[in-house]
This record gives C-alpha cells, sequence and structure tokens, in this order.
C-alpha cells in the first residue's frame, strides 16, 4: 500500500511541472508568426537551451529571453526546434529543449503578412486584449483597492 501511495505522489508531482515558466517582462505581448514575415525589419537570430517537461515552457522561456534582450524585437519566428536528452539525469526532465528563432521588429505584429500565406495578413498569436474596470464605491463608503 505504501508502494502504490508513493508511486501515485510521485506521478502527481512529476504531472504538477507543468507550467511552470510564466511570462515576464512583457514576453506575453510578443507574437509568434507561423512562416517568416513580409514588411518586418529583421533585428537578430536568438537561441536558446532549457531543460523542461513541456515544450510550451521552452517557448515561454524563449519569449522571456527575447523580453530581456536591450535589442528589443516584437514578433518572432521559430526556425528550428530540436531536442537533447539529459544525461545522468535522476529527478527532472529527461530532455532538453533547443529553439532557434529569428526576432523581428513589425509595424503591426498582431496582423503580420508571411511568405507562408502568400503575402496576405493573417492574424499572429497571442492576441491580446486589455479592458478597463470602473471602480465603484464600496458598500463601506469611499473606493475599493481597485
Amino acid at each position: 500500500m505504501k508502494k502504490i501511495f508513493g508511486f501515485c505522489a510521485l506521478l502527481l508531482a512529476l504531472t504538477g511541472c507543468g507550467g511552470m515558466i510564466k511570462p515576464e517582462n512583457g514576453s506575453q505581448y510578443l507574437a509568434q508568426l507561423e512562416a517568416e514575415p513580409i514588411g518586418c525589419t529583421f533585428l537578430y537570430k536568438i537561441e536558446t537551451e532549457v531543460s523542461v517537461y513541456d515544450a510550451d515552457d521552452a517557448r515561454v522561456y524563449l519569449e522571456n529571453r527575447i523580453a530581456d534582450q536591450a535589442r528589443g524585437g516584437n514578433a518572432y519566428w521559430i526556425t528550428s526546434q530540436r531536442t537533447r536528452p539529459n544525461e545522468w539525469v535522476i529527478f527532472g526532465p529527461e530532455r532538453s529543449f533547443i529553439l532557434v528563432a529569428n526576432v523581428y521588429d513589425c509595424p503591426h505584429p498582431n496582423n503580420v503578412r508571411t511568405a507562408k500565406d502568400g503575402g496576405t495578413a493573417v492574424n499572429a498569436t497571442p492576441l491580446v486584449i486589455e479592458t478597463q474596470v470602473e471602480c465603484s464605491g464600496s458598500m463601506y463608503g469611499g473606493q475599493t483597492g481597485c
């Protein structure tokens, strides 16, 4: 019974490790492109390597590194992605994700024409819509914590 409980606890701990890397420094505003963009300025190429459980975490890590760069950029296109096994790993991810991306400065990053779609404009992901919340008085008088 203890072995089954231990196995279940280990399995739960490992499955809970997905989505551990969070967006930071405005990286959630970067647009991921499906192909080479038309009408954008190429800025630089970046390569990242990170040991994580999930490919989405590796993409978020790449976005965070782009946002950390002093060179800027508001859109990126992943040109190469591969994995390599981590040797001598007992606890932790069994592989590293290696992503290579071109970073661009686009005038309208959420509406970019790419070579893949024949030059017609497509919406790039993600599209972030911010809304303003109106603050009203609380039932105790005064403003709430808005």
